[in-house]
C-alpha cells in the first residue's frame, strides 16, 4: 500500500463513530466540561486529523441532540394544544 492511500484510509476511518454509548458519553462530557484546554490537549496528543474527527463527531452529536429535543418539545406542545383546546 502506498503512503497516499494509507493517509486517505486514516482520514476516512473515524474511530469515534464506533464507540459505545457510555464511552462516547464520557469522552464528550470531559471534552465539553474542559473545552478550551481539552481541544489543545487533543491536538497535541492525537494530532490534527483525529482532533478534527473528534470535533466533527461531537458537533454532530450536539446537533442531533438539539433536533431530538426540538421534536419532543413540538410533540408535547401539540399534545397540550390538542387536549386543552377541546376544553374551551
Amino acid at each position: 500500500m502506498s503512503t497516499d492511500s494509507q493517509i486517505t484510509n486514516e482520514e476516512v476511518e473515524n474511530p469515534y463513530k464506533d464507540m459505545g454509548f457510555i464511552k462516547f458519553w464520557i469522552v464528550s462530557t470531559v471534552f465539553w466540561f474542559s473545552f478550551p484546554v481539552s481541544l489543545v490537549l487533543c491536538y497535541l496528543a492525537l494530532g490534527s486529523i483525529k482532533t478534527k474527527q473528534l470535533v466533527k463527531v461531537l458537533v454532530h452529536d450536539f446537533l442531533q441532540t438539539l433536533f431530538i429535543i426540538l421534536v419532543v418539545v413540538c410533540i408535547v406542545v401539540y399534545g397540550i394544544y390538542y387536549y386543552v383546546s377541546g376544553l374551551f
